[in-house]
């Protein structure tokens, strides 16, 4: 089994699929480019994850507010739905599992803070409304690499979050070989702290397997060997830091 080449050939389907109408419509249409990139992701979910985690995009609400628009929505589908039109949803916190911004490419450093913030918002009102927080995932994909160094992004990334462990932004993607996941109880170190990682045409297959690993942990840890690459992506860290320092954690 080889599950390096697995991970690459995985990137290369998401690359392959990402400007299917694109190469149709042109410019006509960017919000139908958009929509059509949130469902290729989706798709890809959907083959791995369990079927009582149901995958969508929509809404998150309580009796006070709701949240922005959600372009991928991962819930629990044991889970009474509020409202449901095909794959549109409305659910309440309890019922959310996770939930990912997909973006087609993000060009400037305010770009990346406004899609980390609209994340970490969410995380932080599903957070304080319910008590399912350490059991959800909150993700930032990107099809395109940004123009970014990897202090920038982990610099954003601490700001945006500010300690609160309830704004934790779980793993971002950028491009085909950009990763950075957040570590609870992190390899070779004692806090809480993102690790970047530089993965050679793997980046979007980690995300997608991270996700399946911490709603599905326990399986996950039993098929490590045939879930994840044998080297892994320790050996490929470029970067750390931490949420922030110990002290300051909320």
């Amino acid at each position: 089994m080889n599950i390096e080449n697995y991970f690459k050939n995985l990137t290369t389907e998401l690359e392959s699929l990402k400007d299917r109408v694109r190469l149709y419509i042109e410019d006509a249409h960017w919000q139908s480019d958009g929509e059509w990139k949130e469902s290729v992701l989706r798709t890809i979910l959907k083959r791995h994850l369990p079927k009582n985690i149901g995958v969508g995009r929509g809404f998150i609400v309580n009796v006070e507010q709701a949240t922005t628009q959600i372009d991928i929505l991962l819930y629990d589908n044991s889970k009474p739905i509020l409202f449901q039109d095909g794959d549109f949803i409305i659910i309440t916190p309890d019922a959310a599992k996770g939930v990912i911004e997909v973006k087609t490419k993000l060009w400037q450093q305010d770009d990346l803070r406004n899609a980390i913030n609209k994340i970490s918002e969410i995380a932080q009102f599903i957070n304080t409304t319910s008590a399912y927080g350490k059991d959800q995932f909150f993700e930032l994909f990107s099809y395109e690499e940004s123009p970014f160094n990897t202090d920038s992004v982990l610099g954003i990334l601490q700001d945006c979050v500010n300690g609160q462990k309830q704004r934790i932004v779980n793993c971002i993607s950028l491009g085909k070989n950009y990763f950075v996941r957040y570590w609870p109880t992190p390899p070779y170190g004692q806090f809480p702290k993102w690790h970047a990682y530089q993965l050679e045409n793997k980046a979007p297959a980690y995300f997608v397997h991270n996700a399946v690993d911490h709603l599905c942990p326990q399986w996950a840890s039993d098929n490590n060997d045939v879930w994840y690459p044998e080297d892994g992506k320790e050996n490929y860290k470029i970067g750390e830091i931490n949420l922030p320092k110990p002290d300051q954690i909320t």
